[in-house]
């Protein structure tokens, strides 16, 4: 059996959490826009679709794009779903709403916990601000 240095084991270890966590922000983002309304796409709906200054779409990042008077948004996810999310003004108003109750719920929370209960509640460290969904 091969045995790693301490030092190499560590760096492993740390590198696949980092990964583990961008999974759950990825997760937590994609739940949100499909709570919206936001429709799931497979990637290659987006496969060289370009933003309205000719760039390539961000990676996990909301955009906009105006055209014939309509705006549509999508939010492209190639590492982990494999897949963009694309909605109208209706699913972006919902998202903003959605957003800011989530903001307002976890205030609330943080206000009603206390930290000498030595017990975390779920509703103070869940996903209450996704990353990502700031347009760009």
């Amino acid at each position: 059996m091969l045995k790693l240095p301490a030092p190499i084991f560590a760096a492993m270890l740390a590198l696949s959490g980092c990964a583990a966590i961008q999974g759950e922000l990825a997760g937590d983002s994609e739940n949100i826009l499909a709570e919206a309304g936001f429709t799931r796409q497979p990637q290659s709906a987006a496969q060289g679709a370009t933003r309205a200054g000719g760039g390539t779409l961000p990676t996990r990042h909301l955009t906009s794009a105006s055209g014939n008077g309509d705006t549509s948004y999508a939010f492209y996810d190639p590492n982990f779903c494999r897949c963009v999310y694309v909605g109208g003004p209706n699913e972006y108003a919902k998202l903003q709403e959605l957003r800011s109750a989530r903001v307002a719920e976890h205030a609330k929370n943080l206000r009603s916990w206390s930290p000498s209960s030595n017990s975390p509640d779920p509703n103070v460290w869940g996903p209450w601000q996704p990353q990502g969904l700031d347009l760009r």
